[in-house]
């Protein structure tokens, strides 16, 4: 993998944060942006990794399917969360890591998809 490739998914996370898309999106507006600057490094680094032995198209498969299981336990972990009035502790868990985990996610797709994109 290439070093330049970091720049548009760096980019691409800068922009997630600054728009605070995921609170648009659902997670909680206090936390909204701390999703994004803890899960983003997390998924960078982790892309990196994966990118010395795992090829590109299953990259792609795993990272698809880490955003998808992650993004489900924040919806439903919200879903819970507000349906206890707030008490439960473990769904208010499950939506705030599962927030986490998507940004994770996004940001590792796209270095994957940036690294893709300067292979060819």
């Amino acid at each position: 993998m290439r070093p330049a490739a970091i720049i548009p998914a760096l980019a691409l996370v800068a922009l997630i944060w600054a728009t605070d898309l995921p609170a648009t999106l659902g997670a909680h507006p206090q936390w909204s942006g701390k999703s994004a600057l803890i899960g983003a490094p997390i998924g960078l680094a982790l892309a990196w990794i994966a990118a010395m032995w795992i090829a590109a198209v299953p990259r792609l498969v795993i990272f698809t399917g880490v955003t998808a299981f992650a993004a489900a336990a924040a919806f439903f972990g919200k879903r819970a969360f507000v349906a206890s009035f707030g008490d439960s502790a473990l769904a208010g868990q499950f939506w705030f890591f599962g927030w986490i985990g998507t940004m994770a996610g996004v940001a590792a797709l796209a270095l994957t998809l940036a690294a893709l994109a300067l292979r060819r």
